[in-house]
């Protein structure tokens, strides 16, 4: 931020709720001026009413005119959500009464807030730590309610909980790596053995990677996960998305290669957000357009999170099948045997990729077979194993890379300490994965990696 890490602390000014039309809009100042700036506005005295209580109040511009009536909060520093004093004034839900009062609160001495400003005061602040305040980013986007209750679990505190312990069991370790370097012959003081140092470093290392294992779930319930259906044309793709999305959202033709680009609707699973794509006939083809469609679909089978193969189970499988399932089958996905309502003739055994899980009889044009597939796909996007998820899982990709350069670190430190190299080696990873988890918390928090958190923010959070 200009000027320092809160822009020369100037009183900062935004609306909290969204856009638009409504009964109610707020607008939020934080700051060392947000009390008499208020008061200029609202004609409100803070003194004479208590803290967190809502008080009537008319609404005037800089030059004293009156633009709307409504209430004022007081939120005396530090008891506040930035820690500074904020103020509320809420008002009728009007954009251009909002718009308004803001432009009075900056003719004041007010300046517009910065996208995520206000959790960033909060966060110097140390209202919460870096984890909580991308939970409250993750809880405000949540889009089901597993990935809000996971998002809120963060939000109060859930990953740091988790964390900090290992963290301080890490910096202990360290202490004692440090005391036996520097007084290796004081009286008192017990080098600590390569033994003794590879037993620590294997249980705080299990800890953390039990922990890591949450970032499968967790990242799933912010993002959301692709499932992609593949198979060659006219293998009743488009049906089977239909079907799965309860809407007829793809046209469905008994001509080989109507979907010639790729068609998307959303369900969920498991509290999982999940994309599923019906993609194009995994074909050649001398069709331009349909050329296009099929290389498109083979970039979203190659970064989906799982895909679901079709065969027409109503015939043998032929090359271009093959030819197809060679395309996925190292990628983690499910084989289904379309159209069981008819009489077999293929039963998929011929089709073993590395990364196939089970095969399912269906049938898109009756339902047949899809509980169990909805089933089978909730299973395989949302693992009940590894670490538990009544604590906050790790939701994003820096959480992860914390962590695991935490449990890189370590490793390093054990296998120093096993080859009998000096203390030095080992104390040097050690410190090393303190600070990556001291990263995680945002305890060490360079200037970027902040701006890019926050940045992400909307103005007002």
């Amino acid at each position: 931020m200009e000027g320092g890490r809160f822009r020369g602390e100037s009183t900062i000014v935004a609306p909290a709720t969204p856009p638009g039309a409504g009964a109610v809009s707020i607008l939020r100042l934080s700051g060392p001026d947000a009390f008499p700036l208020a008061r200029r506005l609202t004609g409100v005295d803070p003194a004479a009413h208590p803290p967190r209580t809502l008080s009537r109040c008319g609404i005037r511009n800089a030059s004293g005119a009156e633009i709307d009536s409504g209430l004022a909060v007081f939120f005396p520093e530090p008891h506040s959500f930035t820690g500074e004093d904020v103020v509320e004034i809420h008002l009728h839900g009007n954009p251009i009464l909002v718009e308004e009062v803001a432009a009075a609160a900056c003719a004041l001495g007010a300046v517009p807030a910065a996208p995520g400003e206000f959790s960033r005061r909060a966060f110097f602040n140390g209202k919460m730590d870096l984890t909580q305040a991308e939970g409250l980013c993750d809880l405000i986007a949540a889009r089901t309610a597993a990935s809000a209750r996971a998002a809120l679990r963060q939000l109060n505190g859930g990953i740091r909980a988790a964390i900090s312990p290992l963290r301080e069991r890490i910096r202990n370790l360290l202490v004692l790596l440090e005391a036996s370097i520097d007084f290796p012959e004081e009286e008192g003081i017990a080098p600590i053995s390569a033994v003794e140092l590879i037993e620590r470093v294997s249980e705080i290392n299990g800890s953390l990677s039990r922990f890591l294992e949450s970032y499968e779930r967790g990242h799933l319930l912010r993002d959301g996960a692709t499932v992609a259906i593949a198979g060659v044309a006219n293998v009743g793709k488009s049906r089977l998305l239909n079907r799965l999305l309860g809407e007829e959202r793809a046209i469905v033709t008994e001509t080989p290669g109507t979907t010639r680009d790729y068609l998307s609707g959303e369900l969920v699973l498991s509290g999982i957000p999940v994309r599923l794509v019906d993609t194009a006939g995994l074909r050649e083809t001398e069709d331009p357009v349909e050329r296009e469609g099929v290389a498109r679909s083979r970039r979203i089978v190659a970064e989906a999170d799982l895909t679901l193969f079709l065969l027409d189970g109503s015939r043998a499988a032929h090359d271009g099948d093959r030819r197809a399932y060679d395309e996925i089958a190292s990628r983690p996905h499910l084989l289904l045997l379309n159209k069981c309502d008819l009489p077999p003739s293929e039963n998929g055994g011929d089709f073993h990729g590395e990364g196939k899980r089970k095969t399912f009889p269906v049938s898109a044009k009756t339902g047949e077979g899809t509980d169990a597939l909805l089933r089978e796909m909730a299973r395989e996007l949302a693992p009940e194993g590894g670490a538990t998820l009544s604590e906050a899982p790790m939701t994003r990709l820096r959480h992860a890379a914390a962590v695991r350069r935490a449990v890189e670190a370590l490793s390093r430190a054990s296998r120093s300490a096993g080859e009998g190299m000096s203390l030095e080696f080992p104390a040097a990873d050690v410190r090393e994965a303190a600070d990556a988890l001291s990263e995680l918390t945002g305890e060490i928090a360079p200037e970027e990696v902040l701006d890019a958190i926050f940045s992400s923010f909307c103005i007002g959070k």
